[in-house]
């Protein structure tokens, strides 16, 4: 059985790569490249993972704040003396007033073409912001009681997302496939057939950037509340971190998932960022609130601006930055609109993000405390512990090697540990191919035991 499994793996992994490697360099990569006319490793170590500068480009409502020294597309046009009678100066002031200044007069993004007037005036993006993202997984589990390769997981979501003015900026993703639950019956169940995950579209919500002229952003919609330090997304392997997705009971309840929401956050004094916001959940009339704090030391601060470098003295901590974060979350939820029974619960997390040259290491803990995940009667409350330690080291711009930890404790006993190393590589610069083992030795129940999964992503943007 292993030398056969092996066969199907390699062959796997050589078509999946000749696939990969054989695709003509493409200029069709995401939304906001197109419309800042950069690379995706501008804010991308590998795609979706996002380096410093895509974290700072996210803070600041998909502005970018960052510009290249003595770059000639970011130096602004000539000025056009204007033509008539009366105070040129006057009448250069009303225009700006008015809001109808020639967009020559406003300094460019990076790398940016610059806009056609009209498209300025109607606040419109010079391009049609929309793409595509779609993943093929193959995975295989020796321990499964059937089914041991499984080629059917895959999903294709629709992105969109881009600014107006660089006051009000909006972001979407909508899934337009995704596999839901096996059933014998139905050979590909739709993503719509398998709450609580029965979200088509997993986020869309807009951004009223610097509101009334102070530092705070105002974000409201259906999005992912700002508790991590790395959306569910903003990662270089396959699995999600446990410290964010793990759920308690029948709770559905996890960090990284999409809630309506409003948020106000901040950057404040250049490194500093918070958050802050209130859920709307559907069945209840009281809210649920969270709140983010984190700070940045070393490197890049949240809006782009990079510490002076002494030449002379070259230094490791001109190389390296730390990021500390941590958050609380408090809710309820239930599992009937029915059940008069209600589940009352606080997560609390912090996260530390250290990058040094080309290694980078992540640990993130996360406690959550319930009443009653099950619904049940009598409340049996319990409190659940993860962790994770992720390890990763950049070869190349386009190779990165990393290794996790994770534990999580169930409040009801025993302990849950993975050790996931992988691999993930980027033959041009929106396509990753990832190749991830997880061994998870689980003894909540006796029935449980050590199992071992391997795990091959292709995943393409454009």
């Amino acid at each position: 059985m292993c030398k056969r499994f092996t066969r199907q793996l390699l062959s796997a992994i050589i078509i999946g790569g000749f696939i990969c490697i054989t695709v003509s360099k493409s200029d069709a990569i995401p939304a906001f490249s197109r419309e800042h006319n950069t690379e995706c490793a501008t804010c991308h170590t590998i795609f979706p993972a996002l380096n410093e500068y895509g974290n700072v480009f996210m803070k600041n409502g998909f502005v970018w704040t960052k510009q290249k020294k003595d770059d000639a597309s970011t130096k602004p046009a000539a000025k056009n003396a204007v033509k008539g009678e009366g105070d040129q100066e006057k009448q250069r002031n009303k225009e700006v007033s008015s809001g109808t200044a020639s967009p020559k007069e406003e300094e460019p993004l990076l790398g940016a073409p610059r806009k056609s007037e009209p498209l300025w005036l109607a606040g419109l993006p010079q391009t049609v912001p929309l793409s595509l993202s779609a993943a093929l997984n193959a995975s295989y589990n020796d321990d499964a009681s059937y089914d041991k390769l499984d080629l059917s997981t895959r999903a294709i979501s629709l992105l969109a997302g881009g600014v107006f003015r660089a006051k009000l900026a909006f972001y979407l993703k909508y899934n337009l496939y995704a596999e839901g639950e096996f059933d014998p019956a139905v050979s590909n169940t739709p993503l719509n057939a398998s709450p609580p995950n029965a979200n088509d579209l997993q986020e869309f919500y807009l951004v009223w950037r610097n509101t009334f002229d102070t530092p705070v952003n105002i974000k409201a919609g259906r999005l992912q509340p700002a508790l991590s330090l790395w959306k569910k997304s903003d990662k270089v392997g396959i699995s999600d971190f446990v410290t964010t997705s793990f759920r308690v009971g029948a709770s559905t309840f996890s960090a990284d998932a999409a809630e309506d929401a409003i948020e106000a956050n901040a950057v404040l004094f250049d490194r500093l960022f918070v958050a802050a916001g209130v859920v709307d959940r559907n069945g209840q009339d009281s809210n649920e609130g969270y709140g983010h704090i984190s700070l940045k030391i070393g490197g890049a601060d949240f809006k782009g601006k990079e510490p002076d470098i002494d030449l002379d003295k070259e230094s490791i901590y001109d190389y390296m930055y730390l990021v500390l974060g941590g958050y609380v979350y408090y809710g309820r939820n239930s599992d009937s609109l029915a059940s008069n029974e209600r589940n009352y619960f606080y997560r609390t997390g912090a996260e530390m993000d250290l990058v040094i040259k080309n290694a980078r290491l992540k640990v993130a803990y996360a406690r959550e405390h319930d009443n009653n995940a099950d619904f049940a009667v009598p409340h049996d409350e319990q409190s659940t512990d993860a962790l994770a330690a992720q390890a990763e080291y950049m070869f190349t711009p386009d190779l990165i090697a990393y290794a996790r930890y994770e534990l999580l404790n169930p409040g009801d006993g025993g302990s849950v540990q993975r050790y996931i190393p992988g691999i993930a590589f980027a033959p041009i610069q929106n396509t990753k191919v990832t190749f991830e083992y997880q061994h998870v030795a689980d003894n909540t129940d006796s029935s449980n035991g050590d199992s071992n999964l391997y795990l091959l992503g292709i995943r393409v943007a454009f």
